[in-house]
């Protein structure tokens, strides 16, 4: 009887191929990463450029231009933020009123449930404050030293991204002259194509979570959430992490409402309001907004995030998403990795090409 054996040796060179590409990825990521988000403000800003370039302005004019309007953007965002960790702190007596009120709870419950007397409790308290002072020091030294680098990171970012937009159409002609595909005229349309879907996922993204911030912050603000701009704006911003994000960020407001509120009715509006605007944000602000072109279907999804957060860590949760959405189109284009592009597509889109 005649039977199908596996070409182990095809087998072995794709897994080979897999673990070379994830240690590139891996060790590379000092240098990988800031080009990777260079290019994706490149093709969020080229449209921009076209459109100054379209008025009179040079390339170079344009593309300087359209950097100081990202960054200012950024910077904005960024002094709101500020502003408002600013208010946070100045509420911190009170915050540490009611944190001192929950620990004397909290010490109560102990003793209820292990009979360890409060005075213990406290003798264990001040053994570990040497430790809390040193973590706290430490603390507030990295973040010196990280907003120093994150600093040098965006100058670096901002660069490669005025070089990536001044050179957009030499780049397009390397990859063209490279024939990966059968003509000049199909290696164009596909390298449009994943420009196209890079530009309209980020920019429907940053819609939805300029949306977002404002619906959560009239929210918490309706419920009595204090410092509700701030909540808003972190918990829209981890939006950008996909199904995580927005799971991760709601979890600030209901910790604080927990240790601010009195009655359990605060959290409890919170979660309920998360989830109604998860809702609506699903199935109406994405589609509409987002749309279809990232056609990845859910599970893929979620297995691209956990591999960026393997290989790149939260930029990688970010970036990987669009990047795979790319690696789609050439899949979709190859006969040989056709499969692969099956894999990670989408009901729908197997429905609309059959």
């Amino acid at each position: 009887m005649n039977t199908e054996r596996l070409n182990l040796s095809l087998f072995n060179k794709g897994l080979l191929l897999i673990l070379l590409v994830s240690l590139f990825l891996y060790f590379g990521k000092p240098f990988l990463l800031p080009i990777a988000i260079a290019a994706f403000f490149a093709m969020l800003l080229y449209p921009m450029v076209h459109r100054l370039q379209r008025y009179g302005l040079k390339q170079s004019t344009a593309a300087i231009a359209s950097i100081l309007v990202l960054l200012s953007s950024l910077i904005i965002i960024g002094a709101l933020i500020f502003y408002q960790i600013q208010s946070l702190e100045a509420d911190m007596p009170r915050l540490e009123q009611k944190l001192e009120e929950k620990t004397n709870r909290l010490q109560w419950l102990l003793y209820k449930t292990t009979d360890i007397p409060r005075y213990e409790q406290e003798e264990i308290i001040e053994e570990k404050k040497p430790d809390i002072a040193k973590a706290v020091y430490k603390g507030l030294r990295d973040v010196v030293v990280q907003g120093l680098s994150i600093l040098l990171f965006i100058f670096i970012i901002l660069t490669y991204t005025f070089f990536f937009l001044i050179y957009q159409q030499r780049i397009q002609n390397f990859f063209v002259r490279l024939r990966l595909f059968e003509g000049q005229k199909e290696s164009k349309v596909i390298l449009g194509r994943i420009s196209r879907i890079i530009h309209d996922y980020l920019k429907g993204t940053f819609t939805v979570i300029s949306i977002l911030a404002v619906v959560y912050a009239l929210g918490f603000w309706a419920i009595g959430i204090e410092h509700a701009i701030l909540f808003a704006l972190v918990t829209a911003l981890l939006r950008l992490i996909p199904y995580f994000g927005s799971f991760l960020g709601i979890a600030l407001p209901i910790a604080f409402a927990l240790l601010m509120k009195d009655s359990f009715i605060y959290p409890v509006l919170v979660l309920v309001f998360f989830m109604v605007t998860q809702l609506v944000e699903a199935n109406l602000l994405t589609p509409y907004i987002t749309g279809s072109r990232v056609k990845l279907n859910p599970l893929a999804t979620i297995m691209v995030i956990l591999l960026g957060s393997l290989l790149w860590g939260v930029p990688g949760m970010i970036l990987f998403v669009p990047l795979f959405a790319s690696l789609k189109v050439l899949f979709d284009r190859i006969p040989k990795l056709k499969p692969y592009g099956y894999i990670l597509g989408n009901e729908d889109e197997d429905i609309e090409a059959s």
